[in-house]
């Protein structure tokens, strides 16, 4: 990796956190850098199986594990004596989340909203990360969006994670808890599941490539995306617990974008692959909730917490590649 730890998260040694989805990409990054840091860390995964969830993404530290769904009653006991909490538990998948309305619903927004009350109950004034999606802006307006952007989502999934950063505002006027919203673009990087394609295409570029194989792009391949390395985000992450952050929602993103046809580039010449790109029409069901070109405007991030990404595309492909390389298990199916 690019790095272990963050002078970011230098404030939460010996800190009493948890990390909820700490299992999954993001949140297993999060947790290596927060024991790295001397934080008291404990994880809530409830390894959904169609998620990115694995024990495995946190060999080599010592945490404390509760395997359980949000509102299972057990958490109460589990998050007591919490100071921070970071919030990445959910459901993913655009396409999942107009497949089975219903599951994305239950997921992102009732477990959740069943968390919140144990938290008000159990740990009332403990500060809260949650981690959201530019998805909830929808297809953008303008570019680059910032957060007066209307909120406008294309699918389920955007609809109940922008519902989910609601509950979690307004549990902080109403209830006292201390809540700020990051929402994501594009995020990669070493222990993201490469076998589920429902989890991002950048995931699916990386194991296609790593594996030989062609990578198909829909329509011209053209679209933009600002991707993030997933050091950038936990460096977010530990500036967002922060006061100052207490009650608000950035944008987290690159000062640069990309289209898809460069960024599978990127992976090609940081693998050495023989992969090739095809250009293929789109899918109607696809289509219907593709946003286009975004980039966020990050302005708010980096005036309130002293934060900008510091990875370049070239360097973070080749540090998540050169990591897919030495840990091979992630590229089975088993």
């Amino acid at each position: 990796m690019l790095s272990s730890y963050s002078a970011e998260l230098a404030g939460l040694a010996g800190a009493r956190c948890v990390v909820t989805g700490g299992l999954g990409f993001i949140g297993s990054n999060l947790v290596h850098a927060l024991v790295a840091a001397g934080a008291d860390v404990r994880v809530v995964d409830a390894l959904v199986p169609q998620h990115g969830g694995d024990r495995r993404n946190l060999d080599g530290v010592e945490v404390e594990v509760l395997a359980a769904d949000l509102a299972d009653v057990r958490v109460a006991e589990f998050v007591a004596g919490a100071e921070v909490v970071f919030n990445l538990a959910g459901q993913v998948s655009h396409h999942a989340s107009m497949v089975d309305p219903l599951r994305d619903l239950d997921l992102n927004v009732r477990s959740h909203l069943a968390f919140l009350e144990t938290l008000r109950r159990v740990v009332p004034g403990c500060r809260i990360v949650l981690t959201s999606t530019r998805q909830v802006y929808g297809r953008p307006e303008r570019i680059p969006v910032d957060e007066l952007h209307p909120t406008r989502p294309v699918d389920i999934n955007g609809i109940d994670k922008l519902a989910c950063e609601q509950f979690h505002l307004l549990y902080g006027t109403v209830h006292g808890l201390r809540p700020t919203v990051l929402r994501l673009t594009n995020v990669y990087g070493p222990r993201q599941n490469l076998q589920k394609d429902d989890l991002g295409a950048l995931p699916v570029f990386i194991r296609r490539v790593m594996n030989g194989e062609p990578i198909r792009l829909f329509g011209t391949g053209e679209q933009q995306r600002d991707c993030l390395h997933v050091d950038d985000v936990v460096r977010a992450m530990g500036a967002a617990t922060a006061d100052r952050a207490v009650g608000e929602v950035m944008n987290l993103g690159h000062e640069k974008s990309w289209s898809l046809r460069e960024i599978v580039q990127a992976i090609i010449d940081a693998s050495g692959s023989p992969s090739t790109i095809e250009l293929v029409p789109w899918p109607s069901e696809l289509a219907r909730i593709d946003i286009g070109d975004f980039r966020a405007d990050w302005t708010k991030a980096a005036e309130l917490l002293g934060w900008k990404p510091s990875v370049e595309l070239a360097d973070g492909i080749g540090d998540t590649v050169d990591f897919y390389e030495r840990h091979p298990w992630y590229r089975s199916s088993t």
